[in-house]
């Protein structure tokens, strides 16, 4: 007889500013719902943006003790929901979608839960959800699954960019944990963003390969699990985040965030290093900046002025400015780092313009 079990690889953003910005899927691992004898022995799971898109690349390696048999397999996704149009939620938000058992790539339906017939629990999927489903084999021994796709971050008042995958499944398995999990992120070059510093109780050591750098610190922020989610912030000039766990058994799962800059402010460095842009939100959204700026002293107007050139890694010869900026995270000085083509990152051209008329004035008293 045929067994059933669904993966429910993407589940949609919750989160109470739902009509502030477009939530459209979280990734997921593979997850079995009636299956209690095959162990999910390894997964490599690499994760690279692209944009607003997260490219997924997965490998598997199961383990069926006994004899072959064959299941039913179903992935997961919702439709978009948030700042959507009526067509963008009559599809699902992953393309690109290829699974491969062994060495042969799989056919594959897609169909609303509501229209297939299967029945499973509404936490993991209700009518209205997507469901990829096709048949694999599971021989007797080491069974090896690749599969590989693209889903569409979200993104909030809160946060820029979310990009979401739940791990927790992957130890609904018969040895309910992972026995080898690796785990290798990309979010492109002069990227900063957070990373989970723990999975629940199990702390992660995160690595950096190639350019950047990993906070020592543990961040909070009042909105991410109630102000209990311990965070990293991340600066990658070039390179990947790795980490790799045996008995990888995760009680909470895998965020990815780029934080609006209200957010992202206070992520720069760790109390009690003080934060020489704490009121930096009142020159952007104050109704009087000229005002504003000019209460600010000449230090001050100074490292506003080279903010900028500072995010983008340029070395400063002089060392009240190297010195005043080596406390954040984000700077890294490159002697190879030029100030021609540096890019707006967080004072625009209007408040530098700002900034230079205010310096100008003082200079002329």
């Amino acid at each position: 007889m045929k067994k059933y079990f669904f993966l429910p690889l993407l589940l949609i953003c919750s989160i109470s500013f739902a009509n502030d910005g477009v939530f459209y899927a979280t990734g997921n691992t593979l997850v079995p719902l009636k299956e209690n004898t095959v162990q999910l022995k390894k997964e490599i799971l690499n994760l690279t943006r692209k944009a607003e898109w997260m490219q997924v690349d997965i490998y598997f390696e199961f383990f069926n003790p006994g004899p072959e048999k064959e299941l039913l397999v179903g992935f997961v996704t919702p439709p978009a929901n948030g700042d959507v149009t009526d067509e963008e939620a009559r599809h699902p938000f992953i393309k690109d979608f290829m699974v491969m058992s062994g060495d042969e790539l799989l056919s594959y339906k897609v169909a609303k839960m509501g229209e297939t017939g299967f029945r499973v629990s509404s936490k993991l999927a209700e009518g209205y959800d997507f469901v990829y489903y096709f048949t694999i084999k599971f021989k007797k021994g080491i069974n090896v699954i690749r599969h590989s796709y693209q889903y569409r971050g979200g993104g909030s008042v809160e946060a820029s960019q979310d990009f979401d995958y739940r791990l927790t499944t992957g130890t609904t398995w018969a040895n309910h944990s992972i026995d080898d999990f690796e785990l290798n992120i990309d979010m492109g070059e002069n990227s900063y963003f957070s990373i989970p510093a723990t999975f629940g109780a199990q702390p992660v050591n995160w690595l950096m390969t190639g350019v950047g750098r990993i906070s020592a610190s543990d961040f909070t922020l009042p909105y991410v699990n109630e102000g209990k989610a311990k965070l990293k912030m991340v600066l990658q000039r070039r390179g990947r985040l790795h980490m790799r766990m045996n008995g990888f058994k995760p009680t909470t799962d895998l965020s990815v965030s780029f934080w609006n800059l209200h957010n992202e402010i206070g992520l720069w460095c760790a109390p009690p290093v003080k934060n020489d842009f704490s009121n930096m939100m009142e020159m952007i959204w104050g109704d009087a900046v000229d005002s504003t700026i000019r209460q600010f002293s000449d230090q001050q107007l100074r490292l506003y002025r080279n903010l900028n050139y500072a995010r983008h890694g340029y070395a400063f010869k002089d060392e009240t400015l190297k010195k005043a900026y080596s406390k954040y995270i984000w700077y890294i000085p490159d002697p190879a780092v030029k100030t021609d083509n540096t890019p707006d990152y967080y004072v625009s051209p209007e408040l530098m313009q700002l900034i230079i008329t205010e310096e100008n004035r003082r200079k002329l008293k």
